[in-house]
């Protein structure tokens, strides 16, 4: 993983994130793309029928726990993925990349990698092709035992605790994107939630309501804002500068940590007009 992590966003969403040092991580059901889901769970389910060849004539709680985990990924999880979740929030290993300001919004925080990994749990995401059919294969494999023997203990009825088994799964599958993608070099955060829960909130978007949830991180965790292309950038990059000022000011007045000066660097891509 690269020493810095850069999330792309818009203005807003800088300026929340300074101050509540908080992410927001969405429900990945509900994420712009939703294929990106689908894509990867098409990988589990092939190495789950794989899987599913050597065991027919084994043991009994393997096969049951492969088509337990076939069942819940085929009809999309409805059943099991209502009650835990997957959220995300994503990072980008590049800088100044003229795509994700044209995806995500004219600003990227920049954080300090090895610091923020004390805080949450970082997952990279993958692009190549073998690579996504021998981690689906290795995972599937462990989730597979894992929820054999709770059948085994237990019997037929999926305990609360099983729900790891799948949950596991999930975040691989919320990990493997496109080859096209590659140039993001994203990383993602991810945590999973038992639902009802005080921490899950809501948001709208458009007719939606969109779950999600949020992850404290130290305010020491960042490096930089970076501005984008963008017409008026050294007005941005003013109003930026303030407003980095009065929040580490802030900062020192609450205590929150061992604060570092955050820089305000702007883009070296030429704005076009549109």
């Amino acid at each position: 993983m690269a020493d810095s992590l850069f999330h792309y966003t818009d203005v807003g969403a800088v300026k929340s994130i300074l101050e509540n040092r908080e992410f927001w991580l969405t429900d990945i059901r509900f994420l712009n793309d939703s294929q990106e889901l689908n894509d990867g769970v098409v990988f589990i389910l092939d190495a789950l029928s794989e899987l599913k060849k050597g065991a027919e004539s084994g043991d009994s709680f393997i096969l049951q726990a492969i088509n337990e985990l076939s069942f819940a990924f085929d009809s999309h999880m409805s059943d099991w993925i209502d009650n835990q979740p997957t959220f995300v929030c994503s990072f980008s290993e590049s800088v100044d990349q003229l795509s994700q300001w044209r995806a995500y919004g004219s600003y990227a925080i920049e954080f300090d990698s090895d610091l923020l990994l004390g805080d949450v749990e970082l997952f990279d995401c993958v692009y190549d092709r073998e690579l996504k059919i021998k981690i689906a294969a290795e995972d599937v494999s462990q989730s597979v035992q894992g929820l054999a023997r709770d059948f085994k203990e237990f019997g037929d009825e999926i305990q609360e605790d099983s729900l790891i088994h799948l949950s596991t799964l999930v975040r691989t599958a919320s990990t493997f994107k496109d080859k096209n993608f590659y140039e993001e070099h994203e990383v993602r955060c991810a945590i999973d939630l038992s639902i009802p829960s005080s921490d899950l909130k809501f948001r709208q978007r458009g007719s939606l309501l969109i779950p999600y949830t949020t992850v404290k991180f130290a305010f020491e965790c960042i490096k930089a804002i970076h501005i984008g292309p963008m017409r008026d950038q050294d007005l941005a990059y003013t109003a930026m500068k303030a407003f980095v000022s009065n929040i580490e000011h802030e900062g020192l007045k609450q205590g929150w940590g061992n604060s570092r000066q955050i820089k305000v660097v702007k883009s070296n891509i030429p704005y076009r007009a549109p």
